[in-house]
C-alpha cells in the first residue's frame, strides 16, 4: 500500500472549509490502495472555531500528527497573523523528521493555507518525495486587481505580493494539480508552462451523506414565531463577488412585492456565517445590498460562522433554501451538496459557467437561475421572481436523482482522487 503524507493545517475538530476534502476522503483511501498520514496544526493554535462532532467522521486508526504554531498575539506585533507563517518552522521540522524515518510515496497539500504549500520544493529536493497541490481556491488571486483600492481586502498589497512569490517558486515543481474548478488549473498552467502535460484533475468537494445524519441529532434551531412566514435560509460566506447574485435576488423580491405584496411579504430570508472573521467582528455584506434594493425588512444576516453540523441543522430546519454564487465564473459552490441532501425546496443563483449550476440541474436538486454571458440580469430577475412565488405558493421538495447524485459522493470522489495520485507518482518529467 502506498503512503501519502497529507498536509492540512486545518483539521478536525477545527471547523474550516478547506479541511473537508481530506476529512471526507480518509474513510475511503485505504480501499483505494493508499495509507494516509496527516500533518495538521494543533487546534489550540488555530484561530478558527472548533466543532467536536467532526471528530466522529474520522476513522480512529488514522495517523495524525499535530504541530504547534506561534501565537498570533506574538506574530501580529510584526504584522503577521497568517497560520502558514506562524507554523512555518514547526511544520518544516516535523515533516523533515518524519520523512527522515519513514518512506513516503507522495505529499498531498490540501489546504487554503497556501504558505504551507511552499514547503513542497524543499521536501522534494531533500527527500526525493514528489508533491501535488489541491487548489481549493486560487493561490495568487487576481480577482481583486479589477476592483478599486478601497474595495480590496485589508493588507491586500502584501498578501498579493507574498502569494505571487511563493506560488511562482512552488507550482512549477508540483507533480500534478487537483482543483475544484478547471479554470484554476488552466490559470496556473498558463503562468507556469512546466505544469502542462502533468497529471491534473478537476474535482469538486464531495457530498458526505452521513454528515446529515449527525446533524439531525442536534436540537432544532430557532425560527420565526409567525407560522405564515416562509423561512428561506443560506449558510455560507458573503462578499463583494456575490453582490450581483444578491442584487438579482433582492430586485426579484422587490418586484414581487410590487406585484403581489400578500404573497411575497411572507418570505423571510436568513443569512448565516457570511464572514470568516472572529465572532462579533464580521462585517455584514448581505444587508447593504438588501437595504439598497429596499427589502431589508425581510432580510436577516448574522455574519458569525456556525459550527459545521450546526450549519447543516440550520438547513434542515428551513422551509426553503437559497444558494448564491460568485460573479467569478471559476468559483464552484461545493456547499450546494448539503443543500441538496437537506431535501428542501431550493433556489440557486449562479454564474452560467458555474459547475454548481450544472450539478443542481443534473441531480434535479432544485431551481437554477443563471446570470452571465448567456442571460441578462433583467431576465434573471424575472426568473427569480417566478421561483420565489413558487416557494410561497407551491413549495415542492425536490425529487433528488440518486443515480446522478452517486457520482458526487465521498466514496466516488475519493476513487477519482486516488487514481489521480497514482498518475502523479508515475509521472516522470
Amino acid at each position: 500500500m502506498k503512503r501519502v503524507l497529507c498536509i492540512s493545517p486545518h483539521f478536525p475538530p477545527v471547523n474550516a472549509a478547506d479541511m473537508h476534502r481530506l476529512r471526507q476522503s480518509l474513510p475511503w483511501m485505504r480501499a483505494n490502495g493508499w495509507e494516509p498520514v496527516v500533518f495538521a496544526i494543533d487546534p489550540a493554535d488555530c484561530e478558527t472555531a472548533s466543532d467536536p462532532l467532526l471528530l466522529q467522521t474520522i476513522p480512529d486508526d488514522i495517523e495524525v500528527h499535530h504541530v504547534r504554531a506561534f501565537s498570533p498575539r506574538l506574530t501580529r506585533k510584526v504584522g503577521l497573523g497568517n497560520l502558514g507563517f506562524r507554523c512555518w518552522l514547526q511544520l518544516r521540522r516535523a515533516v523533515d523528521a518524519y520523512l527522515a524515518r519513514h518512506p513516503v510515496d507522495l505529499i498531498f497539500f490540501t489546504t487554503t493555507v497556501f504558505t504551507a504549500i511552499a514547503h513542497g520544493p524543499h521536501w522534494k529536493r531533500k527527500f526525493g518525495v514528489p508533491f501535488v497541490v489541491d487548489l481549493q481556491d486560487p493561490w495568487r488571486n487576481d480577482y481583486y486587481l479589477s476592483l478599486p483600492r478601497d474595495k480590496r481586502p485589508r493588507k491586500f498589497a502584501f498578501d498579493y505580493w507574498q502569494k505571487s512569490k511563493l506560488e511562482a517558486r512552488t507550482m512549477p515543481e508540483a507533480a500534478g494539480v487537483l482543483a475544484v474548478s478547471e479554470p484554476y488549473i488552466r490559470t496556473v498552467q498558463e503562468r507556469y508552462p512546466a505544469l502542462r502535460g502533468r497529471p491534473e484533475l478537476t474535482l469538486p468537494f464531495a457530498a458526505a451523506v452521513g454528515d446529515m445524519d449527525i446533524a439531525r441529532t442536534l436540537p432544532e434551531t430557532e425560527r420565526s414565531a409567525d407560522p405564515s412566514q416562509v423561512v428561506v435560509r443560506y449558510v455560507g460566506r458573503g462578499g463583494p463577488d456575490m453582490a450581483r447574485a444578491l442584487t438579482i435576488l433582492f430586485r426579484a423580491l422587490r418586484s414581487g412585492l410590487d406585484q403581489s405584496n400578500e404573497t411575497f411579504s411572507r418570505l423571510r430570508f436568513e443569512f448565516y456565517g457570511t464572514s470568516y472573521a472572529r465572532a462579533g467582528h464580521g462585517a455584514r455584506t448581505i444587508m447593504p445590498v438588501a437595504e439598497r434594493e429596499g427589502v431589508a425588512e425581510q432580510v436577516f444576516e448574522n455574519p458569525d460562522r456556525l459550527a459545521y453540523f450546526n450549519s447543516l441543522r440550520h438547513l434542515l430546519d428551513a422551509d426553503a433554501l437559497l444558494v448564491i454564487g460568485s460573479d467569478d465564473a471559476a468559483y464552484t459552490a461545493s456547499k450546494v451538496y448539503p443543500y441538496a441532501l437537506a431535501e428542501r425546496p431550493l433556489l440557486s443563483i449562479f454564474h452560467d459557467a458555474s459547475g454548481a449550476a450544472a450539478f443542481v440541474r443534473e441531480t434535479a436538486a432544485g431551481s437554477v437561475v443563471t446570470f452571465g454571458a448567456e442571460q441578462t440580469d433583467d431576465m434573471a430577475v424575472r426568473e427569480t421572481c417566478s421561483a420565489l412565488a413558487g416557494l410561497v405558493l407551491m413549495p415542492q421538495p425536490p425529487e433528488l436523482d440518486r443515480t446522478a447524485f452517486a457520482t458526487f459522493t465521498a466514496e466516488a470522489m475519493t476513487a477519482r482522487m486516488t487514481a489521480f495520485l497514482e498518475e502523479a507518482i508515475a509521472f516522470r518529467p
